[in-house]
């Protein structure tokens, strides 16, 4: 009897030993789906629709003539932070071409523009390893001009190291990333 116990607890040290070997590499191919519900990635996706709404209503702040210098400054830190990185891609729909461009030439060619956006059939794909996709028709005013894009754009989800005082804890953040 002592011998079973001694054997299953012998097996079970090696067989967390081995998982905790293992740890190490698995954290580094940290999956959304390994880490959340079906229920619970719908409810993120919903969020990220959010996010996407957000960034068009920041531009449209943005490219307000009305709006001040102190303002347009708080805008474009707020924009900033939606996105995984500052570098990120976006569309331009300043040009006829609708080509990705740097999310700061963006900013630099709609200032003063006073451009009006309007989003519609926003549909989420399939969930990557940390990423999915949102696709939406964007309609973009200037004055009396309207033209109509499909974008879809890169919804980013990933665990960022948090400090709270003392205490670190992984929170998985929603970010924008590359549009197209």
């Amino acid at each position: 009897m002592k011998l079973k116990a001694v054997t299953i607890l012998l097996l079970t040290f090696a067989l967390t030993s081995f998982g905790q070997s293992n740890d190490a590499s698995a954290s580094s191919k940290v999956t959304i789906q390994s880490n959340f519900s079906f229920q619970a990635i719908k409810a993120y996706q919903e969020s990220a629709t959010f996010k996407v709404k957000d960034y068009y209503a920041y531009l449209e702040l943005y490219a307000n003539e009305a709006s001040s210098d102190s303002l347009k400054i708080e805008i474009k830190k707020a924009i900033y932070n939606l996105f995984v990185h500052k570098q990120v891609q976006v569309v331009d729909f300043v040009s006829s071409e609708n080509n990705p461009i740097l999310l700061d030439k963006l900013l630099v060619k709609i200032e003063n523009k006073n451009f009006k956006f309007k989003l519609t059939a926003l549909e989420n794909s399939i969930v990557a390893s940390d990423f999915w996709t949102t696709k939406y028709n964007l309609e973009v005013i200037e004055t009396n001009q309207r033209c109509s894009i499909e974008v879809f754009s890169k919804i980013i989800f990933k665990p960022i190291l948090k400090t709270f005082g003392s205490t670190s804890k992984e929170v998985w953040t929603l970010f924008l990333g590359d549009m197209e």
